[in-house]
């Protein structure tokens, strides 16, 4: 995967940064399917997500900040996904969230949107603004309780994408590739059972 053809079907910042890999069912990266594994992906992938201006920003991360944005990715994820649910949150990611979004408020612009509304920002040079971007949407989205439950983990093999729900019926992250393949599979089991009766 690279950050500038990996799909967004989230709905949010947050859950795209968390779908910026596959997962398996026990909740571990799959890292051939990561999208930040190159020095400089996470810039490409601040481009890519509109974060930061093209020509803008750093070539390349700071290892130690591609390091830190990696290790809030399972943190967040599982904060999300339990907060969604209804449990409690492991305490050690609720902590690097809290610890996260305290750093960036305090290195935080407060800008105007286009709409009146004001948002948080960082300059495109700060090379932690994709970290806290995402980790400022993260918050705002554990705040707002109508999102919050509408955030879904596909079912789908070896995916594991978080994505809002917003329809009530939908299913799997996207019809045209978890839900197409479980169709498959069942359909084909199916006739397996069928032949072998």
């Amino acid at each position: 995967m690279q950050p500038e053809t990996i799909k967004l079907m989230g709905g949010a910042l947050c859950l795209d940064f968390a779908n910026s890999t596959d997962w398996t069912a026990e909740n571990e990266s799959i890292e051939v399917e990561d999208a930040l594994l190159e020095s400089d992906s996470l810039v490409r992938w601040g481009r890519r997500v509109g974060l930061i201006a093209a020509g803008s920003g750093r070539d390349g991360a700071i290892a130690a900040e591609l390091a830190a944005a990696r290790e809030l990715r399972p943190a967040l994820r599982g904060v999300l996904i339990a907060a969604a649910h209804g449990d409690a949150p492991p305490g050690a990611a609720v902590d690097l969230l809290t610890r996260t979004y305290a750093e960036a408020a305090a290195a935080a612009r407060l800008t105007p949107r286009g709409d009146g509304a004001y948002v948080l920002d960082w300059p495109d040079d700060d090379p932690r603004k994709v970290r806290f971007a995402v980790v400022a949407d993260a918050i705002a989205l554990l705040a707002d309780a109508p999102r919050l439950v509408r955030v879904h983990v596909c079912p789908g093999r070896d995916c594991g994408w978080l994505f809002l729900n917003t329809s009530g019926r939908q299913r799997w992250c996207s019809m045209a590739t978890c839900g197409s393949r479980a169709k498959m599979r069942a359909m084909y089991a199916r006739r397996r059972a069928e032949a072998s009766s």
